[in-house]
Parts: structure tokens; C-alpha cells; sequence
């Protein structure tokens, strides 16, 4: 069962980033995202503990936001990708920034409208 789930999230994050590429908004690419969240994908789905790649990815992540479109690009990029993973928990998801110690500004759920 444990391996299904590591194939199951190591296939997900295959994906993740062959998919990618599709996506680029303003300086902070979707690219980017993807490979500083990828980490985080099994507490997502899982639970557990954060780990501290994962933490290292949102403090990235925030630190590369230079504007609106940035942070708008960001939301659509972790809400379209967020939607091909099975068993995402978007509680947990919006849970890491504060269990890493830092902020988002966005919540992410299916129903978010990241143009705002």
C-alpha cells in the first residue's frame, strides 16, 4: 500500500512537471512553483510532518514574488496542478505556510479565483 502511494505521488509529480511548461506568469514562472512545491505534495495528500523542502519551497516561493501578477500566477498555477493530485487535502495544502512559520496570500481550493 505504502509503495502504491509513492508511485502514485512520484507519477503525480512527473506529471506535474512535464505539465508545466504550459504555464508561465510574469517573472515567477509555473515551472518554479512546481519544483519548489513538489516537496509538499505528500503532506498534502498524507499528512504528517512538513517537511523542511517543503518549507524551503514556500519561503522561496514568496521571496521571488516581485508583483500582483506574480502572486496571481502562482494561485492558478497551485490550484490547476493541485486538481490532477488524488486525495489532496486543500486544508493541509493551505495549512503549510503557517506550519512552515510564514504566510500565503491566498487560499487555495478549487473554488478560488485567483485573478483576485
Amino acid at each position: 500500500m505504502a509503495v502504491t502511494k509513492v508511485a502514485l505521488i512520484a507519477s503525480v509529480m512527473a506529471c506535474m512537471l512535464i505539465a508545466s511548461c504550459l504555464y508561465a506568469e510574469a517573472t515567477l514562472t509555473c515551472d518554479q512553483v512546481t519544483i519548489w512545491l513538489t516537496p509538499c505534495i505528500s503532506y498534502a495528500v498524507m499528512g504528517g510532518t512538513v517537511s523542511p523542502l517543503c518549507c524551503q519551497g514556500i519561503y522561496s516561493i514568496n521571496a521571488a514574488y516581485k508583483s500582483a501578477e506574480d502572486r496571481r500566477g502562482a494561485c492558478q498555477c497551485i490550484k490547476d496542478k493541485a486538481a490532477y493530485i488524488p486525495g489532496i487535502d486543500y486544508h493541509r495544502v493551505n495549512a503549510i505556510p503557517g506550519k512552515c512559520g510564514t504566510k500565503c496570500p491566498y487560499k487555495v481550493y478549487p473554488s478560488t479565483n485567483c485573478s483576485k
